[in-house]
């Protein structure tokens, strides 16, 4: 029996997440804020990440230095998953779905704009915790692809 690590267990303080990612700990709350991540909070509302939480930015970070992406449109990739697919929704939702409608922002913003959900459902939720990952973005984005040819 060995050690088991939960790598969405939330364990760094602000802080110490900046410091790991070498970034300024105001980078980390402008990523939360442009709704590019949803950091975990305790009762006392101070923000606490994951590992998973940092393989996250560090994408990020990545698709800025290196794709040349900016934050609009990082923001733009994710608001292009079809989290009506991920979740079934049927037609009639869909066609009511500011998510669907909307291509300028991620439907864990809208949901949480739109005071629909919590910060702690979208994080939890299937479409947010299966987009964070570098290599799911380009897989949804050959998916993109694939689609519109």
């Amino acid at each position: 029996m060995g050690l088991h690590f939960d790598k969405t267990e939330p364990i760094y303080t602000i802080g110490i997440a900046a410091q790991k990612l070498h970034v300024a700990v105001p980078t980390l709350r402008m990523y939360e804020k442009e709704g590019l991540i949803i950091s975990h909070k305790t009762k006392t509302g101070r923000r606490i990440y994951s590992n998973n939480d940092l393989v996250w930015v560090d994408c990020i970070r990545r698709m800025i230095n290196e794709q040349g992406l900016n934050i609009e449109g990082i923001r733009r990739l994710l608001s292009l998953i079809p989290c009506w697919e991920i979740m079934n929704c049927p037609p009639e939702k869909r066609e009511k779905c500011s998510a669907y409608l909307n291509s300028a922002k991620p439907c864990w913003v809208l949901a949480q704009e739109e005071g629909r959900v919590q910060p702690d459902v979208c994080r939890l939720c299937p479409v947010y915790s299966k987009a964070l990952h570098c290599d799911n973005m380009k897989i949804f984005l050959n998916e993109l692809k694939t689609v519109n040819l």
